[in-house]
């Protein structure tokens, strides 16, 4: 119950934050979007667009009270898995996160206690819930720790080269700026974090240690809400690492909040040691445990599937959990050549906005507003037969290096999920020093 409440209301903050910060209104001013290869969604326009924060928004509230559950669950788990695939230069992976958790709660019976229907007498209260409910939550959350810690398990990563970049950029903050900058910092981040991410779930799992690797994920997530913010995943991430206390931990919290679920979630009877069941349910239950898992284990593995670094063509990246592990800064230049020989600059304006700039990280994003141009042009008579790109970027730090060759024609390719042979060769291992460049 406590856990649908949090996750009800940090979805829904999550969401009307968006629409304060104006993405809703980037979004429309944009006159191309970024879908996903095996999602390309319509263009939405501003009643829709905004229609659909205002419905997830009520939706995540509706959740959060256990008012109409399901058919809010539902919405909300549509409704969120529709905003976060609109772009993918929006990518955030705790959007992703979200959209799991949407739609793990429209399978879950989370409105059997302190819910409106249950006030309403839509569904009978229920003090206890089937344990496989509880394991898929921490299964999840324990894959999302996993695969971050496996992912810093890289050579820059290593060699605290992204923390170098990132600190680096905060010496003017007032009181702590010496201390960020401090040369020693990077590689204690770097480490800890690391130790972190593969440590904590199973500290959690052990009942002696399980107050201390919660302390330490407070310390941990308390921090990255200092130094770098994060929206609101950090709070999110405690929510979802309290789920390994016993499962009528909020019952014994001090003061007014556990006097509040006191009153409100009855204290949970002995039950019988088997309980009588449809064989088939179980079957089925298993089964999709199984399923779900499974895709949640192979999709952030993937991307061992491409050659090269991941963290440069950036093949299998999104999805895998992959959490502030690279600092990119980039340029994209790109050149359109017609079949009388002559070239020309090509204006980026009518393609792309600057609240898009991040797609020049991307060789797969490259490669489509180059098919954009050429479609634009041909819309004025003039039909390119080459386009080129003059890409540069720079990798934790490194100097920029092309991330596409200049002499590529990028008309010749088409998006596709197989590897992106066209892409530059990654850049060298770390050297030994650390250039901080400004984020454009």
């Amino acid at each position: 119950m406590f856990f649908r409440l949090g996750a009800g209301v940090f979805i829904a903050t999550e969401h009307a934050g968006a629409v304060v910060l104006g993405h809703p209104q980037r979004y429309l001013e944009a006159p191309h979007h970024f879908t996903y290869l095996l999602a390309p969604l319509p263009d939405l326009p501003a009643p829709a667009l905004y229609g659909l924060y205002a419905a997830v928004i009520g939706a995540g509230l509706a959740v959060a009270a256990g008012w109409h559950y399901r058919a809010a669950a539902l919405l909300l788990c549509l409704g969120c898995w529709w905003l976060f695939l609109l772009d993918s230069t929006t990518y955030i992976n705790h959007h992703y996160l979200f959209c799991l958790i949407a739609g793990l709660l429209a399978v879950l019976p989370a409105h059997r206690a302190a819910s409106l229907d249950v006030r309403a007498g839509r569904v009978a209260p229920a003090a206890t819930a089937p344990a496989w409910t509880r394991y898929l939550l921490l299964g999840q959350l324990g894959l999302v720790y996993f695969f971050a810690g496996l992912a810093k398990l890289n050579p820059d990563w290593l060699a605290a080269r992204p923390l170098t970049v990132w600190l680096g950029d905060k010496g003017h903050w007032w009181l702590v700026g010496p201390l960020l900058t401090q040369s020693w910092l990077p590689w204690l981040m770097s480490y800890a974090g690391l130790l972190f991410d593969l440590l904590v779930v199973p500290l959690l799992m052990w009942r002696a240690a399980r107050p201390w690797a919660y302390g330490a994920a407070v310390f941990f997530h308390l921090s990255n809400v200092i130094i770098f913010g994060l929206g609101t995943f950090p709070w999110f991430s405690l929510l979802m690492t309290a789920l390994f206390f016993d499962p009528d931990f909020p019952r014994h919290l001090p003061g007014a909040v556990g006097r509040w679920f006191r009153r409100r979630v009855p204290a949970p009877e002995p039950i019988a040691d088997e309980i009588p069941s449809h064989r088939w349910r179980q079957v089925a239950v298993i089964a999709a445990l199984t399923a779900y898992g499974a895709v949640q284990v192979a999709v952030p593995l993937r991307h061992f599937l491409y050659p090269g670094s991941v963290h440069w063509t950036e093949q299998g990246h999104d999805f895998a959990w992959h959490m502030m592990l690279r600092s990119k800064t980039s340029t994209a230049t790109f050149r359109v050549r017609f079949a009388d020989g002559h070239e020309e600059i090509a204006d980026l304006s009518n393609v792309v906005t600057r609240a898009q700039s991040k797609f020049a990280n991307y060789p797969d994003l490259l490669l489509r507003v180059a098919h954009w141009l050429a479609a634009d042009y041909q819309k004025q008579g003039r039909t390119p037969t080459a386009v080129f790109v003059d890409s540069r970027v720079a990798l934790n730090g490194r100097p920029e290096q092309p991330l596409v060759a200049p002499t590529v024609n990028l008309l010749r390719y088409r998006p596709t999920l197989r590897p992106a042979t066209w892409v530059a060769p990654a850049p060298l291992p770390a050297p030994d020093s650390v250039v901080v460049v400004e984020k454009l």
